[in-house]
């Protein structure tokens, strides 16, 4: 963040007023409402009091599409949920709208969105998806809809104000509420009939304009650091083309590149057969058990962790985890790699995992490892896996991969700066981490009233 950023930030902080949530009720000018303790000068509208509800369809991704110039943009209630990373949904920004394929003749009630309005998902996987919704901003002219599963809502009253409208839905006693009126098992749906009865916090209008500049300028800030972090990504996959196939040279190295299968130059290990051990295997504590879903993003996070029991675990001497392992996916998620760097305690793979380790000292793992994330390396294990059934590589399509490599000098020169650069974008994903959280504890206590702003 900018020396002026903090600047607007820390200025805009300075002018709230803050009482502590959890004793609100004991303060003077709160009231109890259905949704909780609020100021008294707020209000708990009915959603169909403040909003109008706007046509929506229910295209399917088929029907849609990112490579037409013209046409009509279609808000699909799957990018609320994953594609779309800012409250606001900025046309001037944004790039990833879709639009309807020119072979679908749109009803003549079709109604087009505007700068303002609300489109809000009606069905979620999870709960914390439940209500999830964007505000529309810089339309310019464009044709846009709401798609498959939203709402979209329309400011009649002049109740509320731009930028603010996307966060009455994220305000967590709206949330709380929001939950209890979704319906459904693996798929949690809210109705038409209960969300036009359903009942939003809303502070007076100067100080809602004023609550959403204080969060527009976090957004900012944080959407400046997912660009950075963009950027700095892009930087290092260019870097890694170069680097990897020899295009480019550190001063000093020449000569042609090795190419080897990886059979040649690494053991392959993995559970014998597919199942591996059996579900009263498992433990509530005990050895790790690592398998696809511990490898995200090509770095290891076990904070799910599945556990095997000791007597199992020692019966694969071969596929107990060491450090230096460089461990692949074999079934389902392909192209998941990860490099154990550091001690994890007893650990062992799941029968979709493969465990590679290098015969000799010629070869620099964490080399390899970046190797193997590369498109190329990706592509190639993707084209290995046939077009039916589950995802699936084996280890001897493993062991025939070819790869290569310069001296294991250069090889730990190309590891030590692709490092450095992945050091440096694990530094802004922290940063924006800490930007993200601030903003959600802070837009939390605006949005319930807990922190004032001076109006």
């Amino acid at each position: 963040m900018t020396d002026r950023q903090n600047v607007e930030i820390n200025s805009s902080l300075a002018s709230t007023q803050t009482c502590d949530p959890i004793k609100m009720e004991e303060r003077s000018g709160y009231k109890n409402t259905k949704l909780g303790w609020i100021p008294e000068k707020w209000e708990t509208p009915r959603i169909d009091e403040v909003f109008d509800f706007l046509s929506t369809n229910s295209l399917s991704r088929n029907q849609l599409n990112y490579e037409d110039e013209e046409g009509v943009f279609n808000i699909h209630y799957g990018d609320i949920h994953a594609t779309y990373k800012q409250p606001i949904l900025d046309f001037d920004n944004e790039n990833r709208v879709p639009k309807i394929n020119k072979d679908i003749v749109l009803s003549v009630n079709t109604d087009f969105l505007k700068d303002g309005d609300l489109v809000i998902a009606d069905a979620s996987e999870d709960y914390e998806g439940v209500g999830e919704a964007i505000e529309l901003k810089n339309i310019n002219g464009k044709k846009v809809t709401s798609g498959l599963h939203t709402f979209a809502f329309r400011d009649k009253t002049n109740k509320t104000a731009e930028d603010f409208r996307v966060y009455i839905f994220r305000n967590l006693l709206v949330k709380k509420a929001l939950k209890t009126i979704a319906t459904g098992s693996k798929v949690y749906g809210i109705s038409k009939g209960n969300i036009q009865k359903f009942r939003i916090v809303l502070p007076p209008l100067p100080e809602q304009q004023k609550i959403a500049t204080i969060l527009s300028t976090w957004d900012n800030a944080i959407a400046k650091q997912q660009q950075l972090i963009v950027a700095k990504q892009k930087f290092k996959k260019g870097l890694m083309q170069l680097l990897l196939t020899g295009k480019k040279r550190f001063e000093g190295f020449e000569g042609d590149f090795k190419t080897s299968k990886l059979g040649d130059i690494f053991t392959i290990q993995g559970r014998v057969g597919w199942k591996g051990y059996k579900k009263e295997d498992l433990r509530e504590e005990g050895p790790i058990v690592i398998g696809a879903k511990h490898v995200n993003n090509q770095l290891l996070n076990l904070s799910d962790p599945t556990y095997l029991s000791i007597e199992k675990y020692e019966e694969s001497p071969e596929i107990m985890i060491k450090i230096n392992d460089l461990l692949i996916v074999q079934r389902g998620s392909l192209g998941k790699i990860a490099l154990i760097e550091e001690e994890i305690g007893k650990a062992t793979i799941n029968p979709s995992m493969a465990i590679l380790r290098p015969k000799n000292d010629n070869i620099s793992v964490k080399y390899i490892y970046y190797f193997l994330c590369s498109d190329f390396s990706q592509n190639l294990i993707m084209s290995e896996t046939g077009s039916t059934g589950v995802p699936m590589i084996s280890q001897k399509q493993i062991a025939t991969f070819k790869m290569t490599y310069p001296s294991l000098i250069e090889q730990q020169k190309i590891a030590s700066v692709l490092s450095a650069a992945d050091k440096e974008i694990g530094l802004l994903q922290s940063e924006l981490a800490q930007l993200q959280g601030q903003k959600r504890g802070l837009m939390q206590r605006l949005l319930t009233g807990a922190v004032r702003v001076k109006i």
